[in-house]
This record gives C-alpha cells, structure tokens and sequence, in this order.
C-alpha cells in the first residue's frame, strides 16, 4: 500500500467514525481500571478540565461571535452542559465502582432505543408498533444484564447498583440528544462544546470539592494521569472532531449508525485489559442489538448524537 492508498484509507470517514467509537469505548474500561485510584468524581472533574484545556482554543472565538445565539437559548445549552458533561459520565464513573466495564457497555448499548422512547414520551412523535416492540426488547435486554439473569432480582428489586447508575445515565444522552435538536442549527459545534464544557465543569466543582473533602484522595500516577488524559482528549475532543469531519461526508443518519460500536468495543476492552468474563446473561445484548434494530428501521428521521461528552 503506498503512501496515497494509505492516506485515502485513513480520511475515508468509515475508517474514521470506527475510530471514534473505538475512542469513546474506552470510558467504562478507564474508569474500572482506576477504582480505588480514581474517585468517581475526581475523575469526571479532571477528564472534563482537560476537554477544557484543549478545546478552549478551537471553540473560544465561535463562542465569542455566537454568544448572542447562545444566551437566547441559555436554558437549554445549560441542561445539556449539566447532563451531558456533569452527570452523564459521572452517573458512569459511580456505576463501575460497583459493576463490571463489559456490564456498563452493554446497558449503554441500548441508548439509541430510549433515545427514541423519550422523542415519543416527550415530543408526542408517532410510534409504529415496530417501534415499539425494539423498545420493548431493548429493555428486556438491559433488564437481564442488570438482574445478571436472576428473575428473582427482578422480583425483588434487588439489583446492583452499579448497574442502575449506569442505566441512569441513558437518559441523561438520551435528553441531551433530544435538546440537541431545539437549538438552532447555525451555531458552530466547536462553540457549543467549549459553552457546554465550562457549565459542565462548574457544576462538577462543588461536588468534587465535596469529595475531596469526605477523604477521598486520587493515586497521582503514571497510569492514572494517562487515562485522565486519555478521557479528557481522546474520548471527548478527538471524538468530537473527527465525528463531525464524519458527519460531513456521509451524513448524520449512516453516522449515528456507528455509534453501536461503542458497547461492542468497550466490552472487548473490558475482557482484554481488564480480563473480565462473558457470563451467560450477556446474552441480553441480542436482546438489545434487536431493539435498536428494531427502533432504527421505521423510517423515522433522528438527528444523530453528537458525541461531545459521549463515552
């Protein structure tokens, strides 16, 4: 392969959107990695003040020209900046003190499907009943994963909390990728990600601060600050960039179809790095996979998330 096969092959956006989910999979895996290092919210606050560091450059002058824009619609770029960055990722990082990183991939699988729940809840949007029966199937998938196929967890309501948190965090993206599509389709991405970073960011303060305070302290280590660096510029400003470069090229809806990767990767890390097993109740993902199958081929239109904070 000489040096121009080898360049078209990497710009190709196929090769790029696998890439950036491949970046993003590794969220869970780094967060499980650190536990007992890492406090949970030590390590959203520092992954996020790194996205900070590195974006601010590339976004500050968007920002700045569009600051108008962006305070007419200051309610909605102050949700997204809290659910997006501050609770999305921490709801995560809490989780895999108490699950498994192939566990949080799988029940972060099944974004998409609630995605399109929560348009049909709260957007009154038709549902077909192929709709609804990719939800439905979903769930159930996410429900096995969770009750580690235990019907009597399910009975009981006695399921790990690590993975409730987890599946918490669902409808923090699932929210944010619904607010995404009321604000004005005008404003530049980059401007949007360095807004929503800082709000993120100010808000995680007093909560770290909170941490830091009730004792818990983060191992200053070589392995602990790549991954801090890692998260704050592969999983969220790398992702961002390449993921819109992407969009670009092939469009929103072949795009967010990539973004299925991101459980099948991160479980692969999961059982690579950090030598977790496949257990017989990962079968759900099927279950899961069926869903968003299921919820994505109705002829419906989505707007694609945009991974500015997605793991």
């Amino acid at each position: 392969m000489n040096v121009r096969k080898l360049f078209a092959f990497l710009i190709n956006p196929y090769v790029i959107l696998t890439l950036v989910m491949l970046a993003g999979a590794g969220n869970a895996v780094v967060a499980r990695a650190t536990v007992g290092e890492m406090p949970p919210l030590a390590l959203s606050f520092w992954r996020w003040v790194t996205a900070l560091i590195i974006v601010f450059p590339i976004g500050a002058r968007a920002m700045f020209q569009q600051r108008r824009e962006l305070m007419a619609e200051w309610k909605i770029v102050v949700t997204i900046g809290a659910i997006a960055v501050a609770a999305f990722n921490t709801l995560i990082y809490l989780g895999v003190q108490h699950t498994t990183a192939l566990n949080a991939s799988l029940v972060l699988s099944v974004i998409p499907v609630v995605t399109v729940g929560m348009s049909w809840l709260l957007l009154r949007e038709r549902a077909s009943p192929r709709l609804m029966i990719g939800l439905v199937a979903g769930l159930i998938g996410v429900l096995v994963i969770i009750a580690r196929g235990d019907v009597g967890l399910l009975l009981t309501l006695n399921f790990n909390s690590g993975d409730l948190l987890v599946f918490g965090s669902i409808f923090c993206w699932a929210g944010y990728s619904i607010l995404l599509g009321r604000l004005p389709p005008g404003l530049r991405p980059e401007g949007l990600l360095l807004a929503m970073v800082i709000i993120g960011v100010i808000m995680l303060a007093p909560f770290y601060a909170w941490e830091v305070a009730a004792g818990a302290r983060m191992v200053i280590s070589l392995p602990n600050i790549m991954g801090v660096l890692y998260l704050g510029a592969f999983s969220s400003v790398f992702a961002y960039v390449l993921w819109n470069y992407s969009v670009s090229k092939v469009g929103a809806n072949v795009a967010s179809q990539f973004t299925y990767l991101n459980p099948a990767f991160g479980g692969s890390l999961a059982i690579l790095l950090l030598g977790e097993s496949v257990q017989l109740y990962h079968a759900g993902v099927l279950l899961i996979f069926l869903g968003i199958y299921l919820a994505t081929t109705t002829g419906r239109r989505h707007p694609a998330p945009t991974p500015g904070s997605r793991p």
